[in-house]
């Protein structure tokens, strides 16, 4: 096979994306699903005002925020004095004010609104430790605190508040397999832009262009999601090796969908009943995790799929998936592109 006549095909389908809105749509769809939830949950988070006379690096505004995570929302406020800092707590504009000491003075003063929210209050518990970092100290003692987790906690509970924006990067990947790589592929079959490309390229090096094009897609897009969303990955090397492995099996399918159903009607119709049991199958991978049907899902790249990625943004591991995912991926992977090398091959594409 010849790399510049591949990668001659990608610039073209690539194009071709760009400029069909169908496509854009349906890469942009599970996008917006995961920036809109994202936004949703981060209006639940308690927000709180804060006024701060900060040192010139601004150190204790980076700790304090650092030392929060996403427990709140800080709104900092920039204060020239200690005076102008208690006029603004006042005045109610903030719940706390923050004065840090000034070189050779004894101590920082924290000043709290009368009233302050209660996500006010506990940011005042948290002042301490922020000063104690920005000045290159221990922070301050406190008794020990052991986590106890539930007796009965699901690997849904440990995701967590990542599970929203985990499962936009699903969609998206399934979208990108079942819906945009048939699509664009049963569109040129039928209109017969795949045979023109047959008089400069062999049928092998097309279809391996066209799956490039759905691995670009596909990275790029769980990359703008990571991003937009702002998901904090606790392993990026299992995770981003997991969502290329499912992109990449996925994408074998979905080829192998395009060239059965060379009709992009046939395609919408057939993929729109293909995503519903895939999205079902990847939930209940956080719901079941024992019995036939367990045992069932296991046997499934995606489930593991979805496995790997969890383990890649939780730090808890829910699943504590291992090599039996990656095996079980992989073969399906293998089995696919077989599958896809046996019916080209047998129509002379």
């Amino acid at each position: 096979m010849s790399p510049r006549r591949i990668l001659a095909i990608l610039a073209k389908d690539l194009r071709d994306a760009w400029r069909d809105g169908r496509i854009l749509v349906l890469l942009l769809l599970p996008i917006g699903v995961g920036v809109f939830t994202t936004i949703a949950n981060d209006q639940s988070v308690p927000s709180t005002g804060v006024a701060i006379v900060d040192q010139a690096d601004g150190a204790v505004t980076r700790e304090l925020r650092s030392v929060t995570g996403k427990s709140a929302k800080l709104v900092f406020t920039r204060a020239a004095d200690a005076a102008s800092a208690r006029a603004l707590v006042a005045k109610q504009e903030v719940d706390v004010a923050v004065v840090v000491a000034p070189a050779g003075a004894p101590r920082a003063e924290i000043l709290v609104a009368q009233d302050a929210s209660p996500a006010g209050q506990s940011i005042v518990e948290l002042v301490p430790i922020a000063l104690a970092r920005a000045a290159g100290l221990e922070p301050p003692a406190r008794p020990p605190v052991r986590v106890v987790p539930a007796a009965d906690q699901k690997p849904g509970d440990i995701v967590g508040s990542s599970f929203d924006e985990l499962f936009s990067i699903l969609l998206f990947v399934i979208f990108v397999a079942l819906m945009v790589v048939p699509t664009q592929t049963a569109e040129e079959l039928e209109t017969g832009t795949f045979g023109a490309l047959r008089l400069a390229a062999t049928g092998r090096e097309i279809l391996a262009a066209k799956a490039l094009a759905g691995c670009v897609y596909g990275v790029a897009g769980v990359g703008l999601t990571v991003v937009l969303t702002g998901l904090d990955v606790s392993d990026p090397p299992l995770f981003y090796g997991a969502a290329f492995a499912l992109i990449v099996t996925l994408v074998g399918f979905g080829l192998l969908l395009g060239l059965l159903l060379p009709n992009t009607s046939a395609i919408n119709t057939y993929a729109g009943f293909l995503i519903a049991p895939l999205v079902l199958v990847a939930g209940a991978v956080f719901t079941f995790d024992s019995g036939i049907l367990a045992a069932l899902l296991d046997l499934l790249p995606l489930s593991q799929a979805v496995k790997l990625l969890a383990d890649g943004v939780s730090p808890r591991q829910p699943f504590g998936a291992g090599p039996l995912a990656w095996l079980v991926i992989v073969v399906w992977a293998t089995a696919g592109y077989g599958l896809l090398a046996r019916i080209a091959s047998r129509r002379e594409l």
